[in-house]
């Protein structure tokens, strides 16, 4: 449509008629050409925007990763240092045990053998005890008997005496 002094007037019958029909028409073509191309302008975006949403996340996934993994490093490190430690204190109980069921079998054995003697000593002072029992039982038995003579011969010296 032109709308200017130098062109003759307009028909708007015929234009209403004939080009009006024809402009719609081509302004719907281009409307719709412009909501295809609007929307895939704003797809554009949408996707430049999760593109760039993605890539934040994708930053923070990595940043993540990597704490999770100087994170599992440092608990693998202490758990080695821990397993070693464990090794070093099952090491050391081992020779803690080994050490104390020696010196226990010695000490058995010196008590074993501090028992033996002991029973051997006793049973030598009972043989002894037994031993001095019986002297003194000999001994009482002598002095009766000596007594005895003693007085058979007083009685004898007093009888020759009178």
């Amino acid at each position: 449509m032109q709308v200017s002094n130098d062109t003759p007037a307009l028909n708007y019958v015929e234009y209403f008629t004939k080009q009006l029909p024809v402009d719609l028409a081509n302004m719907a073509m281009l409307r719709d050409e412009l909501a295809v191309r609007q929307g895939a302008l704003s797809a554009a975006q949408d996707a430049i925007t999760d593109r760039a949403k993605a890539a934040e996340e994708l930053a923070t996934a990595r940043d993540q990763a990597a704490a999770m993994v100087a994170s599992a490093k440092d608990r693998e490190e202490k758990s080695k240092a821990d397993a070693a430690a464990l090794k070093a204190d099952q090491a050391a109980l081992a020779d803690s045990i080994a050490a104390f069921e020696a010196s226990s079998a010695s000490r058995e054995a010196a008590l074993s053998a501090r028992e033996s003697t002991s029973d051997n000593r006793e049973m030598h002072q009972q043989q002894s005890q037994d031993n001095l029992d019986a002297k003194e039982a000999k001994l009482f038995a002598d002095q009766a008997a000596l007594d005895a003579r003693v007085k058979a011969f007083q009685a004898k010296v007093a009888a020759l005496s009178a």
